[in-house]
């Protein structure tokens, strides 16, 4: 950069490089008002950048979605965009504006990317649906262990902090890092939608039951686009 101040004292000019050009400014205000205008459009560019890896993720999400319902004749689905979140400590919900809402009912399966269960529909209204997140403390899902024995238990969640798989027979072999699904013994929720892993495994001498710590495999909190199955 260089500055150029002539001897007149009425009249003087600055002059800047700017890539690979030279700017001329006759006045102090000149430059500032160049350079305001120079870092609203850096700022949208940045805005714009932001948008576009948002626009990428979604696409890659909703492809993965439209993915999975496809492989299955039996699967229909409607899309969801998240316009909000339940901030109560003792709950965890999502509110989606889904269009069009028929053929929605309570308890059908909401899902992300290829086949991850995040909760159910808990109300329909005008568009608007509230949906139960898996962490939710009234979230009770019949679950899948995929062992030897496919071991069956509830996935509960616990006032948006955990996820737990109760009433796990003791006799069965449970083990760190095994996969958790939907068991398909509810009406509305089909077999095989992926809820998480086992974390960790709870085990007390002389109790009928075991369970287990689930961690989810979609991070709840970053969530923008659903489908829900119907």
């Amino acid at each position: 950069r260089s500055l150029i101040i002539p001897t007149s004292k009425s009249v003087y000019e600055i002059s800047l490089s700017i890539g690979d050009g030279q700017e001329k400014f006759s006045s102090p205000t000149e430059l500032e008002i160049a350079y305001k205008n120079l870092k609203e459009k850096y700022t949208t560019r940045q805005i714009d950048a932001v948008e576009f890896e948002k626009l990428k993720i979604d696409n890659e999400s909703l492809r993965e979605q439209l993915s999975f319902i496809s492989a299955s004749s039996s699967y229909h689905s409607v899309g969801g965009e998240v316009i909000g979140k339940n901030i109560d400590p003792l709950g965890s919900t999502l509110v989606l504006r889904v269009f069009p809402e028929f053929g929605v009912e309570v308890d059908d399966p909401v899902i992300v990317d290829n086949g991850i269960l995040i909760g159910t529909v808990s109300r329909v209204d005008y568009g608007i649906v509230t949906v139960r997140l898996i962490d939710d403390n009234s979230s009770k899902i019949a679950a899948t262990v995929v062992n030897k024995e496919y071991t069956v238990g509830v996935i509960e969640g616990g006032y948006g902090l955990s996820i737990r798989m109760n009433f796990i027979p003791q006799n069965e072999v449970i083990e760190v890092g095994n996969l958790v699904v939907t068991s398909g013994m509810e009406i509305s929720i089909p077999y095989g939608l992926l809820i998480g892993t086992v974390e960790s495994v709870e085990k007390e001498p002389y109790q009928p039951f075991q369970s287990a710590i689930i961690t989810p495999v979609k991070l709840l909190s970053h969530i923008r686009l659903v489908s829900i199955i119907i």
